[in-house]
């Protein structure tokens, strides 16, 4: 029998849903769903912490190299949702090359943050220039907190809870690092979208393990935060992003274009390697070139093309975004 990790309900091993085979390391791992609290997660479950370094998937070189120049969509529900009286100290886990909590600082946080991934760490260190970023797991930063008796008014954590293989106790240690009171806010994949097996095919590691570990409902996730000690929960399914639309049509319309793609942005910046994580938009503020100036053109011309087909999917966008973005509240007896 396995429990599930969050509300330990027992299930059978032989019930698992779905085989996946990684392409990391070739370790087999299982899907089990919960009939009790609705997560599903897959077994074994075991974070790989060099995975993250390695550059497997494409956002991590943008972090390592600093190319993103704003926040993402799921970060920009912080901005509409959180009570915009709440101020303070905020720590951001998972922070990555720190692009959230730039956009925090203009908004009157002050910012911390902590990354396993040691690279994304200095980037964001550089960028920001402050000295409150630490190289660090979640535990290790919270034996620091300790001596330094440090507590924060808000916690962050975006797109991080799905790769944890103790769930419970990560939520654990975010209530302990919490002032009396305090928040938390972040955004989890949200397996209910109607989009999702596409972002699956387009981005094909992603949603699964090493990489991620748990899948959220709108209910699983409500279920978890209440389970692990936390109030005034609100979870919000996200539209999806009107300008993000015209990339998943090419892909399932005219098939994997990525390397023709990827071959263009390197020859337009010079850097194969970068070519993986930049942007089309972002080209530019690189280097400024005749090669860049013409692939934001004929990307402009793709989404003109793509256009009708996009009029097709806009009533499908509301609520069926990618992420479910979450925001609740530690009370203390």
């Amino acid at each position: 029998m396995l429990k599930c990790p969050i509300c330990e309900f027992k299930v059978s091993e032989e019930s698992f849903t779905e085989r996946y085979i990684s392409p990391f390391d070739n370790q087999e791992y299982k899907k089990c769903e919960c009939p009790k609290c609705d997560l599903h997660w897959w077994e074994p479950l075991r974070i790989i912490p060099e995975f993250y370094e390695s550059e497997i998937f494409e956002m991590y070189i943008s972090f390592h190299e600093r190319v993103r120049s704003k926040i993402g969509f799921h970060h920009r529900q912080f901005f509409t949702h959180f009570p915009k009286n709440v101020k303070g100290k905020l720590l951001d886990i998972g922070c990555g090359d720190g692009v959230f909590l730039k956009e925090a600082r203009k908004h009157g946080f002050e910012v911390w943050g902590i990354d396993f991934d040691s690279k994304s760490i200095e980037m964001a260190k550089k960028h920001l220039g402050i000295n409150t970023l630490y190289a660090m797991s979640l535990e290790e930063f919270y034996e620091y907190t300790q001596k330094e008796n440090l507590k924060f008014d808000v916690i962050t954590f975006f797109e991080v809870l799905e790769h944890q293989d103790k769930p419970k106790r990560f939520l654990e240690i975010v209530r302990e690092l919490l002032k009396p009171g305090g928040c938390i806010a972040g955004s989890v994949p949200n397996r209910e979208s109607i989009l999702i097996n596409l972002h699956r095919k387009l981005q094909p590691w992603i949603d699964f393990p090493p990489h991620h570990f748990l899948r959220f409902s709108k209910e699983a996730l409500e279920n978890t935060l209440k389970i692990c000690g936390f109030k005034e929960i609100e979870v919000y399914k996200t539209d999806f992003p009107r300008e993000e639309l015209p990339v998943y049509l090419e892909k399932k319309l005219l098939g994997d274009l990525d390397k023709i793609k990827t071959w263009l942005k390197g020859k337009a910046l010079g850097n194969q390697r970068l070519a993986n994580a930049v942007a089309v938009e972002d080209i530019e503020q690189i280097k400024s070139t005749f090669q860049a100036k013409l692939l934001k053109g004929l990307k402009r011309l793709r989404n003109f093309m793509l256009t009708p087909i996009a009029l097709f999917y806009s009533g499908k966008l509301k609520g069926n975004g990618l992420h479910l973005y979450f925001q609740a509240r530690e009370i203390r007896k």
